[in-house]
């Protein structure tokens, strides 16, 4: 800026002999000045904010630049009329009314895509320095209020040569409608370099973020995501401005979560530390590391914070792209969660929890219903006994976030988990008609599965059924409870289902839309059942888990 002006300093007079006044107006006076500077850098060097989103007061600040614009140099209605060439002053007055009524017919009928508008817009941007992408919603925004704006003064220019002070349905975001006087506003460029009284902690920005109405995210997303991002805010500094987050602060957030170790808050020798110290006793003690995927979290969760902020014109651009930020991971996606195969499927289903043949309890259960109808363990977990239930000759699992027992403790992962499917004949033959018949109807199916504090049911029955598959050997980095989704997803495969009955089985998203409404235009349920009869597991052998009914 200093090359730019070609000075290093300016004096001001303050205007006060009074040494307290004089500071409190030094900081607004510094401010003032920076502002000025900057724009005269800005505009010199043509430099313009890109912004992709205005906020209310922006947009609002632009319509009534637009408006007082469209009303300045205004002639009198003499003068007007003397110019015109009309005789008449009534038929000069008819001929504006239909000349701006016929510009408000073409600026709506076209959108706003017309010369006049575009030259408006022009104007404006170059005005205030900033620039709005072609497809941004920041241009559509502009577009809108520039055409609102020029179609409304010309209205209030036909009521002032009539000598009416308010027109009639006159906007009330540009005129005051009951003294007909134009709202004061700030230039936008103004509001932009102007120093903000207090910056935004990174804390409280990371919260509009997670809040964000443009997203839906559930409460555990939403912890998830803090918990990853209150980790990048204590490395970066939570005083450090958005603005001024580099590459540089971003590569050292990557390198300290390089060299944490897993569940790290969680470990005793580093509990309620500081993140840096946190590295060094890691490093002291070889304690393990963070996966290139876990370190992908926090880097992922970091780019799509910033990238916010982008649209927000908090920051010009983000500072590292996430393809050059994130850990390069040797390990390919698909090789991170395995199938259980044939041999673990047999050493599950023959362990003492199915050898004793006691079945009333959700370790029995839930494992076979996440085998045989591919559904999430949440959704298995969180059943009311009157889930299971008979439509059309058909018994199905009811999977929905609304409880019929009068409590609200349903949740889906998204809206294609919304789904009715019938119930694979093998879990009948193990029994759970019988088991489901033994349930109150004002009770959840699986009495023994408490919600746990974050409110999913799987939470803590997630615990006891991973510590289970330990304890039998068939557990490890690539074999959780979520396997049994995965071995269900690749019978379908093998068995040739359906791909889209499939996804509508499983609730699973089909492309960009949601998967199939059972009820609406998807598939009939006899459609359902015939596929899903057809998954099986040939070669394990179920015949002990047969039900007698007489375990219940």
């Amino acid at each position: 800026m200093q090359a730019t002006l070609k000075r290093k300093e300016k004096w001001v007079s303050l205007k006060t002999t009074d040494k307290g006044e004089a500071i409190r107006k030094a900081a607004e006076a510094t401010a003032e000045q920076r502002s000025l500077d900057e724009e005269v850098c800005r505009r010199m060097h043509d430099i313009r904010t890109p912004i992709y989103r205005f906020e209310p007061d922006q947009l609002l600040a632009l319509g009534r630049e637009v408006y007082d614009t469209c009303l300045k140099n205004r002639k009198t209605p003499q003068q007007t009329f003397r110019d015109s060439g009309f005789k008449d002053w009534k038929e000069f007055i008819r001929m504006h009314n239909l000349a701006a009524q016929n510009m408000s017919d073409i600026l709506l009928s076209s959108h706003g895509y017309h010369h006049t508008i575009e030259l408006v817009m022009l104007g404006l941007c170059e005005r205030n320095l900033i620039k709005t992408p072609i497809g941004s919603e920041a241009n559509t925004q502009l577009r809108q209020i520039c055409m609102d704006a020029v179609i409304d003064s010309n209205w209030r220019k036909i009521s002032l040569l009539e000598s009416k002070r308010i027109p009639a349905n006159a906007d009330p975001r540009f005129i005051d409608t009951t003294t007909g006087a134009t709202w004061p506003f700030v230039p936008l460029r103004k509001q932009l370099t102007s120093l903000p009284a207090q910056a935004p902690a990174l804390n409280l920005l990371v919260e509009k973020y997670l809040n964000n109405p443009n997203r839906v995210r559930t409460e555990k997303t939403k912890k998830s995501i803090q918990g990853y991002l209150s980790v990048v805010v204590e490395i970066l500094g939570n005083d450090t401005l958005v603005a001024d987050i580099s590459q540089t602060g971003c590569e050292r957030v990557r390198d300290l979560l390089m060299d944490l170790p897993p569940n790290f808050s969680k470990l005793k020798p580093l509990q309620n530390r500081p993140i840096e110290e946190m590295v060094r006793i890691a490093r002291q003690r070889g304690m393990g590391k963070l996966s290139p995927t876990g370190v992908n979290n926090y880097l992922s969760y970091l780019c799509s914070f910033l990238s916010w902020c982008q649209k927000r014109s908090m920051i010009s651009q983000v500072p590292i792209a996430y393809s050059d930020l994130k850990v390069a991971d040797p390990v390919k996606n698909k090789h991170k969660r395995s199938s259980f195969s044939d041999h673990q499927l047999s050493v599950i289903f023959n362990s003492e929890v199915y050898s004793s043949n006691r079945r009333e309890g959700s370790l029995f259960w839930v494992p076979l219903i996440a085998l045989w109808n591919g559904m999430r363990s949440n959704e298995i977990c969180q059943l009311d006994a009157t889930d299971i239930r008979k439509v059309d000759g058909i018994w199905g699992f009811d999977i929905t976030d609304i409880s019929k027992i009068g409590i609200n403790d349903k949740k889906l992962k998204t809206g294609s988990s919304l789904r009715f499917i019938p119930v694979h004949n093998k879990l009948i033959e193990f029994g759970l008609l019988d088991f489901h018949a033994q349930r109150p109807h004002t009770a959840k199916l699986f009495g023994d599965i408490t919600i746990g504090s974050d409110g999913y049911y799987s939470t803590n029955f997630s615990k006891v059924s991973n510590r289970y598959l330990k304890k039998i050997g068939v557990h490890g980095p690539r074999h959780k409870f979520h396997s049994f989704r995965h071995t269900f997803r690749d019978a379908i495969r093998r068995c040739h289902i359906n791909r889209e009955i499939g996804k509508a089985l499983g609730g699973w998203n089909n492309g960009n839309t949601e998967a199939f409404d059972i009820y609406g235009d998807g598939f009939r349920l006899e459609e359902l059942v015939k596929e899903l009869q057809r998954l099986e597991y040939p070669e394990v052998n179920w015949s002990h888990l047969v039900s007698s009914c007489k375990n219940f």
